[in-house]
């Protein structure tokens, strides 16, 4: 029937792994996740947990809760610590404690390999205390007259665990993924031990008898009444708790399962702080019924001899057969999670710290992810192998109870090289290899070596005498340092070296550059790491290499496109493919180990290492001048009269150069300020909404503006806004420049007024010199008239029209005068152009005659419709056509021609003449008020002109020659905007 039981477990472990392999990973909520993990945090209650804290309480007392309270208290850390660890372990892509003291100290191989020999050598028989507590309990359960009772199921346990690490622990390399069954095995296996536990306590404190205090009184009441009191024989001392209380703190967290289980398999940060509480409230459900037991097999058995056999002999004894069942299945499964898990990890010691290095030096490295695969199972057979074989062979008492404790205190050896590693960056390699060699070979004398002393193996002179008769050298009391049991003898010893060596040598020897990053990198600290002067660049194609040749094939396709970040190749800057290095070493370690993968990595040097220090110290020459031209940069935006100032993509204000902050009396640090708070409130509403249309479009505006100070000041500005690009084309922010036109708009202004009085006094001199000639000639009329010799009437009548006429040339001028210079405004209205250029032609056509000019003219009867001031449009037409006949009443032959034409949305009036012609540098003063070559006339009718076309909207084509005549083209938009134009 036992076997059946034990059958059936070891199948209902298989069915738990497998349905959650299956479905675990997508189906399983956060919640039920974190309860996994805290659950399997628990397979640190082990057989000895189970077995040997009864035996430990019944021979000395209150020892055993040391194994428990140091988990406790420190567990009071894990949400700074072990999280710091986590953190770190994640990064780096850390798989056990060997591969995260060989990263930490510069991916040390040596390192590495030391630590993973040692752990494994102490754990083997900490594996075969399991393995053993599984045979004992199993005779047991046997009937001694049973066909069975010779039958020993080590054996069959063992390799079925094997096996069951193999399918759930090590189907690929990288232990970083989520081992879901395993997890949820391990997790179940803790809940049927607790229960277990806690159903057997209560069966012995109610059932055997009569609760907590009957069981109590009944010890105070005996022999062993010692047990209940501290540093009393045989309890434990101070110093012995101290020890232990220390050991145990320490072994939590970096026994190879706890460590799995806890850094390796977080699934999430956060459940560091669940497991803080949860997992004391575990160890304290666990042994509430410890010492109800132990007592209670005390007074049944009267016999300390098989005390860690008391929770499964009382029920046996009681034929309490189902509680009997019980607890076999909970020591059982309390034994096979700490097999399962620590095998595990021992084989990935021994495949990626002892195996690669050995294949890696044989430049074997095609064959490194199938030999890596196989040396991990493998290893899993030969560890649990090994421990079987331990638990045969050994038949020494005293090996088999202390061996927990002295895992314990060798597993604490790299406490220091652990923790001092993740807070102090001093810490070197040659410190680590030191402290654990000296903490391990302390370990091995003081404890060990007793240890086998007191098992018969070796004489005990030594420890009386000493080795050589040296007394200062006894392995329990060395350098004469009495009064202390072994336990605590070899932990002061040992670890007092351990830190005294990795002290003092990382002091007094110096880190190399892979030192001193991952002492960056594993610290923390603020600076960045420091780089390896040689780093290896590897080219795309390489990196896809390397990627098929140590990663499964379905996954390293997933992997390269995971590291490119959807970037081709060609995209790819010699920066890139430096932090592409880095992670794929990263993600190589996850499955190899640290030091393998940077072996690896550095094998693939596409350059020399004297070619890479030149593109170093290239990099650092381009940093130094970009350092430089930076410098330079902010010298010239501080020394800049202008604002300038950047603001975010929403236009809140960042920095502002010294000009700014004295034009605007403003600082970007003062208070929440934008670039619209620069402007006053009119321009906010008239260009805010320009400038964030273009931002948005990632276009540049500018314009002028009116600026605004703190104190209100209002001045005119031209602001421009630019928008700064990340490399993706993404808008980051904008620079605006604002440029204060307060002096130039003064210089402006005096350039007008001195331009304005330079036109007023042409002008002045202008119509002072066309007044004076008819007044000149009114002066004399006036004079003869008032003569007394002037008595003909005939001649009286001549100088009073001479009066006449020249009182109208002065009108006349006076209003051309007037007509140029006041406010014009025009009445446009829809005329047909042919209507008003008709009389216009008909009035020039006779006065052309009289001068022997022909005029002719061509299309007024087309359809050329425009808005227009018709009045103002026939003084135009007639001013240019009285030119074009005064040009060519002295030519034999004098032609002015007209023609009226439409071209796209304007119509165009043509007058061309066969006259003398404008000279070139005439040409561009014709526009020009009072500027005339002709020997009579004020100079504004072209003025006028220039004046009414522009009002228009139109325009002016002259096209002359000397001797050849001139053509000007009057272009009139057919639908111009009303206009008000001024004189200046």
């Amino acid at each position: 029937m036992t076997v059946g039981i034990l059958l059936a477990y070891l199948c209902f472990l298989f069915i738990v792994a497998a349905v959650a392999e299956r479905f675990g990973r997508r189906r399983l909520v956060a919640r039920l996740r974190t309860l996994t993990y805290v659950m399997a945090v628990s397979v640190y209650c082990t057989a000895w947990t189970f077995y040997g804290s009864v035996g430990l309480a019944a021979n000395r007392g209150l020892e055993f809760l040391t194994i428990y309270l140091g988990p406790a208290l420190i567990a009071l850390t894990w949400p700074t610590m072990l999280r710091k660890l986590v953190r770190v372990a994640k990064e780096q892509r850390i798989t056990t404690i060997s591969d995260f003291i060989g990263s930490r100290y510069g991916k040390s191989a040596a390192l590495g390999t030391l630590v993973a020999v040692l752990v494994v050598v102490v754990m083997i028989p900490y594996i075969a205390l399991q393995l053993k507590a599984v045979s004992v309990s199993f005779r047991m359960m046997i009937p001694g007259d049973s066909l069975l009772s010779g039958f020993d199921p080590t054996l069959l346990v063992a390799g079925t665990l094997a096996l069951f690490g193999i399918l759930f622990g090590a189907r690929n390399l990288d232990f970083t993924r989520q081992q879901t069954g395993l997890m949820t095995a391990v997790a179940v296996e803790s809940i049927v031990k607790l229960v277990a536990f806690l159903l057997v306590g209560g069966w012995v404190t109610w059932g055997l008898f009569g609760g907590f205090g009957d069981i109590f009184t009944a010890i105070a009441a005996s022999p062993w009444s010692r047990l209940l009191t501290l540093d009393t024989p045989p309890a434990a001392s101070y110093a012995r708790w101290a020890a232990m209380l220390l050991i145990s703190m320490m072994a939590v967290i970096l026994l190879p399962r706890q460590f799995h289980v806890l850094v390796v398999q977080n699934p999430r940060e956060r459940d560091v702080h669940t497991a803080a509480w949860a997992f004391p409230l575990y160890l304290l459900a666990i042994n509430v019924f410890v010492l109800p037991i132990a007592f209670g097999g005390l007074l049944t058995f009267g016999d300390v001899a098989s005390a860690d056999s008391f929770i499964l002999a009382l029920p046996l004894r009681a034929d309490a057969g189902l509680v009997a069942v019980t607890v076999f299945l909970g020591g059982f499964s309390a034994a096979t999670a700490m097999i399962v898990v620590d095998s595990l990890a021992l084989s990935k010691m021994i495949s990626n710290d002892i195996v690669l290095p050995f294949l890696l030096r044989r430049r074997r490295l095609e064959e490194v992810y199938s030999a890596s695969l196989a040396s991990t199972r493998l290893g899993i057979l030969v560890v649990v192998t090994l421990g079987f074989l331990w638990a045969r062979i050994e038949a020494g008492p005293f090996l088999l109870v202390e061996m927990g404790l002295l895992s314990f205190i060798a597993v604490t050896q790299c406490a220091p090289a652990v923790l001092f590693g993740l807070y102090w960056r001093r810490g070197n390699r040659k410190g680590a290899l030191a402290g654990i060699s000296a903490g391990f070979a302390l370990w091995f004398y003081t404890l060990i070596v007793p240890a086998v002393v007191k098992d018969g193996a070796v004489p005990i002179s030594l420890l009386e005498a000493g080795p050589l008769g040296i007394g200062w050298l006894r392995p329990t009391a060395l350098f004469s340092l009495e009064g202390l049991d072994s336990i605590s003898h070899g932990v002061f010893w040992s670890l007092f070296v351990n830190v005294a060596a990795y002290l003092l040598v990382s002091i007094f020897t110096a880190q190399d550059a892979d030192e001193r990053s991952q002492a960056a990198a594993f610290v923390g600290l603020v600076e960045k790491a420091e780089p390896s002067p040689t780093p290896a660049i590897l080219s795309v194609p390489e990196i896809e290499r390397l990627l098929h040749l140590y990663v499964p094939a379905e996954d390293a396709d997933a992997i390269l496109g995971e590291l490119l970040g959807g970037k081709t190749p060609r995209e790819l800057s010699l920066p890139d493919l430096l932090d592409l290095r880095i992670r794929l070493e990263r993600m190589l370690a996850a499955s190899l180990g640290a030091a393998a993968a940077r072996y690896i990595i550095e094998d693939r040097f596409t350059i020399s290492k004297g070619e890479a220090q030149e593109l170093v110290e290239s990099f650092q020459t381009m940093q130094r001048s970009l350092g430089k031209s930076e410098r330079l940069l902010a010298s010239v935006v501080e020394s800049v009269e202008d604002c300038i100032f950047t603001t975010d993509v929403e236009g809140r204000l960042i920095t502002l150069n010294p000009a700014g902050r004295r034009l605007l009396g403003r600082d970007a640090a003062a208070g929440p300020l934008t670039r619209l708070d620069v402007l006053d409130e009119a321009d906010r509403r008239r260009v805010g909404p320009a400038i964030k249309r273009a931002v948005a479009n990632g276009r540049p505006w500018r314009g002028a503006v009116q600026g605004l100070t703190r104190a209100r000041r209002r001045f005119p500005a031209h602001l421009a806004v630019s928008c700064v690009f990340d490399e993706k084309g993404q808008v980051l922010g904008t620079v605006g420049v604002l440029r204060d036109l307060t002096e130039q708009v003064a210089t402006q202004q005096r350039l007008i007024q001195r331009e304005k009085l330079a036109s007023l006094g042409e002008m002045a001199a202008g119509v002072a010199h066309e007044i004076r000639n008819p007044l000149g000639g009114i002066k004399m009329a006036t004079n003869l008239l008032s003569s007394s010799a002037m008595n003909d009437r005939r001649i009286s009548q001549e100088m009073a029209q001479s009066i006449t006429s020249g009182i109208a040339e002065i009108e006349a001028i006076i209003a051309d005068l007037l007509d140029y210079a006041r406010e014009t405004r025009l009445d446009c209205q829809e005329y047909a152009l042919g209507r008003i250029l008709a009389p216009v032609v008909e009035a020039c056509a006779a006065d052309g005659r009289a001068r022997g000019v022909r005029v002719v003219a061509h299309g007024l009867e087309d359809a050329v419709v425009a808005s227009v001031d018709g009045q103002r449009l026939r003084q135009v037409f007639t001013n240019i056509m009285q030119n074009a006949l005064e040009a060519t009443e002295r030519q034999r032959s004098g032609r002015v021609e007209v023609r009226l034409h439409q071209r796209a949305t304007a119509g165009v009036v043509e007058i061309a003449d066969n006259g003398v012609g404008i000279q070139p540098e005439h040409r561009e003063k014709i526009f020009l008020p009072f500027y005339t070559t002709k020997p009579t006339g004020t100079g504004l009718g072209m003025a006028i002109v220039k004046k009414i076309m522009d009002l228009h909207g139109g325009e002016i084509e002259i096209d002359s020659a000397p001797g050849r005549g001139t053509t000007i083209r009057l272009i009139i938009p057919r639908s111009p905007l009303p206009a008000v134009a001024e004189v200046a």
